[in-house]
């Protein structure tokens, strides 16, 4: 299985979560997200904690499951393939228009082989049931986990509170980046509050998988080079802060009293320093680039932070 070739996943460099920015790109080429709200939140270099409790969540419906269990070989690498999750997905938030559509084409010829059906039963989804990556719905569910939990991190470890409009915006402008990853208007929320109600009936239905485990089992025992000492530790803390709290429990990551002292240690450490960090550790150099690039509006947004 899967899951047991952890003992022998290749640690991953340090410097590997930390991914370089894209080219400059075409000067004044506001690229294919040009939303103020949705890159202001996703520029915070905070987010990445949210990153183990994305895929936790995506994992959590069997067809996602399914298709990362077979398609994938997480066991191998999953920091790599977190960070290359991340490189894809700040180079379409913030990359020029050709840079956008060259990460997003890049993702789509990954994730088109990756179709079947289930092997085995689990409440709700029969076995023999099919699944493909680029099904509408199952890139919609993708897509939320990714703007629920960088607003959920941004909120509680960046201390940027969004009022109901921001929240709003957030979730408009977060529109053009699902498209590119093939979600069509017809299956999205239209509003704030659309979208927060189809979480929550999706979050209800959920069901952690034994598959489903083992991924997260290997996403949350990465290990690094140099070793980090309690980083493993703290991201499950993270992941158990972020999740809601069954999926937590079924994941083995229930929110006990250690790790809810280790996450607010975290949110008080990280929300007292932000304010005091210049913008090249707060932010990720994708979003510089980006401001640098133009048009303002971007530049102006970011000067806040």
């Amino acid at each position: 299985m899967r899951g047991e070739q952890t003992g022998r996943t290749p640690r991953v460099p340090v410097t590997a979560l930390f991914p370089p920015p894209p080219s400059a790109g075409v000067p004044g080429d506001p690229g294919v997200c040009p939303g103020e709200q949705f890159r202001r939140v996703t520029a915070e270099r905070v987010t990445v904690l949210g990153g183990p409790a994305a895929i936790l969540l995506q994992i959590a419906h069997p067809l996602v499951a399914e298709g990362v269990a077979v398609h994938s070989r997480y066991a191998e690498g999953p920091a790599r393939r977190l960070v290359g999750t991340l490189q894809a997905a700040l180079t379409v938030t913030f990359g020029d228009t050709g840079q956008a559509h060259a990460a997003a084409r890049h993702v789509g010829r990954a994730h088109a082989p990756v179709r079947g059906t289930t092997r085995t039963a689990v409440p709700g989804t029969p076995a023999g049931t099919p699944y493909r990556a680029n099904d509408p719905d199952l890139a919609l569910w993708v897509h939320a986990t990714l703007v629920w939990t960088a607003r959920r991190v941004t909120e509680r470890y960046a201390g940027v509170r969004l009022t109901p409009a921001e929240r709003e915006r957030h979730w408009q402008e977060s529109k053009p980046f699902a498209r590119m990853f093939a979600v069509p208007d017809r299956v999205l929320p239209q509003t704030a509050a659309d979208f927060d109600a189809y979480v929550r009936t999706t979050l209800a239905g959920l069901v952690v998988t034994d598959d489903a485990r083992r991924i997260a089992h290997d996403i949350l025992t990465q290990r690094t080079t140099p070793p980090l000492p309690g980083a493993a530790a703290a991201a499950r803390a993270v992941t158990a802060d972020l999740l809601p709290s069954p999926l937590a429990a079924a994941y083995g990551i229930p929110r006990t009293p250690a790790r809810r002292a280790a996450a607010r240690a975290l949110r008080t450490a990280t929300t007292t320093v932000r304010p005091a960090l210049p913008q090249r550790v707060a932010l990720w150099p994708h979003a510089l680039v980006a401001a640098r690039r133009g048009p303002h509006d971007l530049r102006a947004a970011l000067s806040t932070a």
